[in-house]
């Protein structure tokens, strides 16, 4: 059975983890990218938005540099008794009719690059495909994280800081990146070791509450903490949302499809008014992290539902550390967003990992 740290250590114990959500504090809204004021090197010149005008959550100034305030989204359409229950139109059930919840491509079109068995595509090859006309957005969730902390304060384990140094190597190429996280510890240091896998010194890494865990949530994700962590936890109900399944337990049902935004209306804004109009600020590639709660409903998007991330289905089957989504737009400006790992594997079984003690 595939295993996100065997290849990293030898001789440890396979012991369960505390499966709660790793995001962060929720906002409905987002603030503008920080800017580098890096001059782009890509002949692509999308618009740039500010798509929300919240302030950060972060004690950090991260929006010296704002970008303009124009949209590049056209208006989009519109343990208890087992019941079915309604969920948003355009979240239920099967992919809606039309092409008008995809505001950007799903295959990699003339780029030579095939997905894995699972449909992810590796980091490094979309890197190496992609050409020099292109820019690139990488937004990941971060690498392996001491288990018996998932606050702000949680480090990478050794194997995680390994594990992102190692996409940093596949990642390796004579140009800089422009890195952004949240404002947690593993996010940055994921950054930073990406970075040091690539030959990167001293670089900056932006703090953007922009990419938070709880985009798609219209709550604090402790009220939805509050509500599901007795009856399967975050990922199992974020799960269900993305793949527009019924919850099936009755007190959830009541309440939780109001604790969700739209799913295709809210991914297409994430993909072009959170990355795509930002882009024109970033430098050529730039690697955003964040958490499972934000990448894990964005890589069920782009595939259209077809990677397996059911964990209601089969238990603790769930996005793997450095999985994630890449965004790219051509130099005609056409935007395709596809699944990533940067690990050898896109999924991951929790309770099946390596033990580090940490």
């Amino acid at each position: 059975m595939k295993n996100i740290s065997a290849k990293y250590l030898v001789s440890a114990l396979f012991v369960g983890l505390m499966f709660a959500g790793c995001g962060d504090d929720s906002t409905s809204t987002f603030p503008a990218a920080p800017n580098t004021g890096a001059v782009s090197s890509s002949s692509v010149d999308q618009p740039q938005s500010q798509p929300g005008d919240a302030q950060s959550s972060s004690s950090e100034n991260i929006a010296s540099n704002p970008v303009s305030s124009s949209s590049v989204l056209a208006e989009l359409g519109s343990s208890s008794s087992s019941v079915e229950t309604s969920t948003p139109a355009s979240s239920a059930g099967e992919i809606p009719p039309g092409t008008e919840f995809y505001t950007f491509e799903t295959t990699p079109g003339v780029l030579a690059l095939a997905p894995d068995d699972d449909g992810f595509y590796d980091a490094g090859d979309v890197y190496k495909a992609v050409p020099k006309t292109s820019k690139i957005a990488f937004v990941l969730r971060h690498s392996k994280r001491s288990k018996n902390n998932t606050g702000k304060e949680s480090q990478l384990t050794p194997i995680g800081v390994q594990m992102a140094q190692t996409l940093g190597t596949k990642l390796a190429g004579d140009e800089t990146f422009y890195y952004a996280s949240t404002d947690f510890v593993r996010t940055r240091a994921t950054c930073e070791n990406i970075a040091t896998g690539r030959g990167e010194a001293d670089v900056n890494v932006a703090t953007w509450d922009g990419i938070n865990g709880s985009y798609f949530l219209t709550v604090p994700s402790d009220t939805l903490d509050a509500l599901v962590a007795k009856r399967g936890g975050n990922p199992r109900y974020i799960a269900q949302y993305a793949y527009g399944v019924p919850y099936t337990n009755a007190a959830v049902a009541a309440v939780i499809p109001a604790y969700f935004h739209d799913f295709f209306q809210r991914g297409n804004q994430f993909i072009n008014e959170v990355i795509v109009a930002n882009m024109p600020s970033w430098k050529r590639v730039s690697v955003l992290v964040s958490h499972d709660m934000l990448v894990a409903p964005l890589i069920i998007l782009v595939s259209k539902r077809t990677v397996d991330l059911k964990i209601y289905e089969t238990a603790n089957h769930w996005v793997n550390y450095l999985s994630g989504i890449a965004v790219i737009v051509d130099e005609a400006g056409v935007v395709t967003a596809l699944p990533v790992r940067g690990d050898s594997v896109g999924w991951m079984i929790p309770r099946e990992e390596v033990d580090e003690g940490v």
